[in-house]
């Protein structure tokens, strides 16, 4: 993919502040016909892996792009600004903290990967306070308007970088252990695990399960939309990226159950 013209921006920066537009305002400066979009900047504050998740999760309805992402708890220090390149031929932007890796590896895999670090085409003086503008909204924008990664600096060998896992989940006699992915503004409760994960178990076609998450233990339906049980009651729902989702028809399931991304749940046949 050569002079994409667009770039896709996800960061934890939130919309209080002027980071993300002043990030926008530079890519526009560098490239004035860049088509930028934002994916999410409500990533939790710091959390890579939440950043990971929602940025692989969005890839398959993204266009062809240079894929920016900032979530970067270490900026200043000795991590490393990286741009990759996969076997799709699209290119990943951000630091070296594992937020990249999922979704580059979706993407086709590695093919390889530069450091940034030519200040020809980054902003002077880089802030260590603030390389989304500097460093990596520069370097994302010149990837778009088609100068090649190897120009901005040396190649690093793939097996360096840093990397974070996803969880899945596990099988243990007749339930899974699961995690809780994401929680969206709705507050459902995404799931790792979908109905071939059930399947592995010899749950797949029950309509009813158990969930014990966060001290609760629900015996609840699992429904194809959230209007399959009465307003206010629980369901497990499979959701837009084919995760079990615990939610709330027309309710907060995170609010009622107190969980989290992290929350550990222990999924099986229901008891009653």
């Amino acid at each position: 993919m050569k002079n994409p013209g667009i770039v896709t921006f996800l960061s934890d920066y939130g919309l209080e502040d002027e980071f993300v537009g002043v990030c926008r305002g530079v890519m526009l400066r560098i490239a004035p016909d860049l088509t930028i979009i934002d994916i999410d900047h409500n990533i939790l504050r710091q959390d890579i892996r939440h950043g990971a998740i929602i940025l692989q999760q969005s890839l398959p309805f993204l266009p062809d792009s240079v894929h920016l992402a900032v979530v970067d708890p270490t900026v200043g220090s000795g991590r490393r600004a990286i741009a990759i390149e996969t076997g799709w031929g699209e290119y990943f932007v951000g630091p070296d903290n594992g937020l990249l890796i999922p979704a580059a590896d979706s993407s086709g895999g590695i093919r390889r990967v530069h450091e940034i670090t030519d200040e020809a085409f980054l902003l002077r003086p880089i802030s260590r306070t603030f390389q989304g503008r500097d460093v990596f909204a520069p370097a994302s924008a010149h990837i778009a308007a088609g100068v090649d990664p190897a120009e901005l600096g040396a190649e690093l060998k793939i097996d360096d970088l840093a990397r974070i896992e996803i969880p899945v989940a596990w099988v243990h006699d007749d339930h899974l252990h699961a995690e809780v992915l994401q929680v969206d503004r709705f507050g459902n409760l995404q799931l790792n695990l979908g109905r071939p994960q059930l399947g592995q178990v010899g749950l797949e076609g029950e309509d009813r399960l158990e969930v014990r998450i966060e001290g609760h233990r629900l015996n609840l339906n699992v429904g194809g939309s959230y209007s399959d049980v009465e307003q206010g009651e629980f369901l497990l729902v499979e959701d837009s990226y084919r995760y079990l989702s615990l939610s709330v028809n027309k309710g907060d399931a995170a609010a009622r159950l107190r969980a989290r991304a992290g929350s550990t749940a222990i999924v099986g046949p229901s008891s009653g």
